[in-house]
This record gives structure tokens, sequence and C-alpha cells, in this order.
């Protein structure tokens, strides 16, 4: 087998520092620990395992894994810890068998009452090495992004609290070592009840970032001020923060600024229906982008079709202006529940814009109640990636039906169908994919 395909499986797989930590915390008080865990065996069946227009390369992969949920609230300390961890056997040696994981979580813990608590917070993930490839077994990489520091707060009458968060940040990537970084953020903030369901805040924080290579060109101080209003209505909730941020480049780059907006909408519109919006014009760059999404949705848990989606973010050191705007449906009924979630971004990175780029598309999910225990899954997904200095447009779609069926208690099934296929303006990255998977389960 050709040496192109073949990667080396990386000697570090770094446990998540936040587990770790909740482990320390356990001994005391584990009568308040809720853990559910799912041990399986997946065999699945690719007529194009490398995701490439020719030549292309049927495999199967045995897979066995463990997914968890660890939730734990008590005064002191709360906790949601959910994650899952498998090894990839690839039984024509097409890659080298490799271990992989996903993680997200929070734990929040009470040093002093209304006073002092300390937080962490860590995403491992896995991302492609290069954006411009295709997403197969060969371009991933693991990335963690650890947060972790204490509040302080203070009383300044009946409707007045004021607030100091300090904390620090560790990103690390498997592959691309340009992205590994740590950041230094220290934000006060004063906040003002307006009224039982409004508040007003008022923030001002400045963030130091360090990258472990290319610290030269790379290293900058973030100065941000802005003010944030929310509201909690009985079935709609808004947050919105608006001001201004000021980037201040280590070398002799030029200083950059920019207004900064940041709004979010919830609709309940029946008790089944949730409408939500959300807007972002600001900086950003991998890790703030990758600490927005711990406990979104998609994160491990999700239904067995599972997330296909190359997801596109690009793991370098590089700022860039993000415009986002993200719009979502869902509805939860007795037996069914889907989800329809349009999306725009454009992105226009500080130093190299080869990496610029106008995304957009919808993603579609549904779960339906067959039977008491029985389900169909459906996904189905529109992507398209401009890369305007490149006159390179990627469009993917991704389909895909699962079956998953409980035979027990204990046991349970999954059978499931995902078809992916991309057309490029680039001359050799059009391709397309079917994949069959079969699984069985063990639920606690």
């Amino acid at each position: 087998m050709s040496s192109r395909n073949r990667r080396t499986p990386s000697s570090r797989f770094r446990l998540t520092a936040l587990s770790c930590a909740l482990v320390s915390t356990l001994p005391s008080s584990a009568w308040a620990l809720d853990l559910d865990y799912q041990v399986g065996l997946r065999v699945l069946q690719s007529d194009n395992i490398t995701l490439v227009e020719d030549d292309r390369i049927s495999e199967t992969v045995l897979s066995p894994q463990l997914s968890f949920t660890l939730a734990h609230d008590t005064p002191v300390l709360q906790a949601n810890l959910s994650g899952d961890i498998q090894y990839l056997n690839y039984s024509d040696d097409t890659f080298d068998n490799d271990t992989r994981g996903q993680f997200d979580g929070q734990m929040d813990w009470t040093l002093l009452p209304d006073r002092i608590t300390f937080m962490a917070a860590d995403t491992l993930s896995r991302q492609s090495v290069s954006t411009f490839a295709s997403f197969n077994p060969g371009n991933q990489q693991q990335i963690n992004v650890f947060v972790t520091g204490p509040s302080f707060y203070a009383r300044f009458g009946d409707t007045t609290r004021g607030q100091i968060d300090v904390r620090y940040t560790d990103s690390y990537a498997e592959e691309t070592a340009g992205f590994n970084n740590d950041r230094y953020n220290v934000a006060a903030r004063l906040r003002r009840q307006l009224s039982e369901t409004d508040q007003l805040l008022l923030n001002v924080e400045t963030t130091k970032v360090e990258f472990d290579t290319l610290s030269e060109l790379y290293n900058y101080e973030r100065n941000d001020a802005y003010v944030t209003y929310r509201s909690q209505l009985s079935r709609v909730e808004l947050n919105v923060d608006a001001g201004y941020t000021r980037l201040e480049p280590q070398d002799i780059g030029e200083t950059e600024s920019s207004p900064l907006l940041r709004a979010s909408a919830n609709w309940q519109v029946t008790a089944n229906s949730l409408l939500s919006a959300s807007f972002r014009n600001e900086f950003a760059d991998a890790t703030q982008d990758l600490v927005v999404r711990i406990g979104e949705p998609g994160a491990p848990g999700e239904p067995p079709v599972g997330n296909p989606d190359d997801p596109n973010l690009v793991v370098i050191p590089d700022t860039y202006k993000q415009k986002q705007l993200n719009a979502a449906y869902e509805y939860n009924g007795q037996r069914l529940r889907a989800e329809l979630a349009p999306y725009y971004q454009e992105l226009r990175y500080l130093r190299d814009s080869t990496y610029d780029a106008d995304s957009y598309g919808v993603r579609f999910r549904a779960n339906y109640a067959l039977q008491a225990q029985t389900n169909l899954i459906l996904i189905a997904s529109r992507e398209v990636r401009d890369f305007g200095t490149l006159n390179r447009k990627d469009s993917d779609i991704t389909l895909g039906v699962g079956l998953e069926k409980r035979f027990a208690r204990h046991w349970g099934g999954q059978i499931q169908y995902r078809r992916r296929d991309r057309d490029s303006t680039l001359a050799g990255q059009d391709y397309v994919e079917n994949m069959v998977a079969v699984s069985v389960t063990y639920y606690r």
C-alpha cells in the first residue's frame, strides 16, 4: 500500500485536564455523581476511504468504542462532561490503526459563596491538518483547548454587582505545532439588574496571546470594551454584546481595530418548537472558535449516523475578521425530533489571505420513533466554501439514514448508510463516498 495514505499515530494522546481535575474531587462527594456510558463495537465499510476522485480504495474498519456522560451537581461543585474514545482497525492497512477521542465539558466550583468561584472547561475534537484536502483519516488530528481560572464577585447595592474573571487557556494540536499557544485573559464586569427580566453589563477585557513557535510573527495583545444586554422573558431570550476591539501585534505589524457585535435570540414558539438565531462580527481565531463550540450540538452522544461533515476549521495561528450568521428551527414532539439549521460565514485573515473564505449551507437532522424502541434517523446537508483568492469553490452534499433498535434494557443495535459528494472547481478534488456501518451497543 502506498505510503501516502499511511500516518503514524501520535504517541501523545492526551487525557483532558478537566477530566483529571474532576476525578480528583469525587471521593468526598461521589454520591452526587450521575454517570452513564455505552460500550460498542462497529464495523464500517467505505467504498472510498481516502476520499479521492480516482483510484478509489475500499476499506473495512473495525472499531470498538466507549462513550460516556457524567454530571455532578451540588451547591459546591457543578460539572457536565461527555466524550467518547474509539480504536480504529483498518483491515486492509489503508491507514495505520489509530485511537481517537472527543470530549467536551465544564466544571464550576464555588470556593466562597457570592465571592469566589473557579471554572474549568475543555474541548477535545478531531480537525483537519490541511483544510484544502478532503477530511479523510490521513488528514485528521486531535485538537485540545483547555480554559481555567477564578472569578471574584462584589456587591455594590441591591441591583449592582462587580465581577473580575481571570482565565488561562492552553491550546494544543497533534500535528500543527504552529497552532499551539497560551493565552492570559483578565476581564472586569459591572452588572446592573434593570428589572426582573433585564440586565445590563459593562465589560473591559485584555488578553495576551503567546504562541510556542513563530511567536515573533503571531504574538499579540487584544483589548475589548463592550456593553452586554440580557433579557429573559417567559418565551424569549435575548443576549447582545456591542463594543470595540483593538489588536496590538508584538512585531512591527499594524494595529487592527474593529467594532464588536455578538447577538443571539431564542424564541419558544410553542411547547414543541424553538426558533433561534445568532450573529457575530468580531476578531476571532481557531482557539476562540473551539471554546465557543464547547457544549454545542454535535458533541458526543449524538444520533448514530454521527457528524460526517468536514469541520472546516483552519488550524493555523492567524487571526481573522469573522462575520457569522446562524439560524435554527427545532421541533421536539412525542415521536419526532428534528432540526433545520442554515448558516453563513465570512472569514478574512489578517496575515495570509490564502485562507479567506465565504461559507454557507444548511443542515437537517431528524429522529423519528417508528416504535417504542426503534428510531429512524435522517441527516442531510449542503455546504459551500468559496476561497476567493484561490478561485476555488467546494460544494459538499451529505445524505444519511440510520436505524436504531433497543433489543433489551442494556442492548441495542444500529445500522446506517451515508453518502458524501464533493463537487469542486479545482481539478482532482471531486469525490463520492458510500459508507455502511453496523454496530452493537451495551447501555449502562
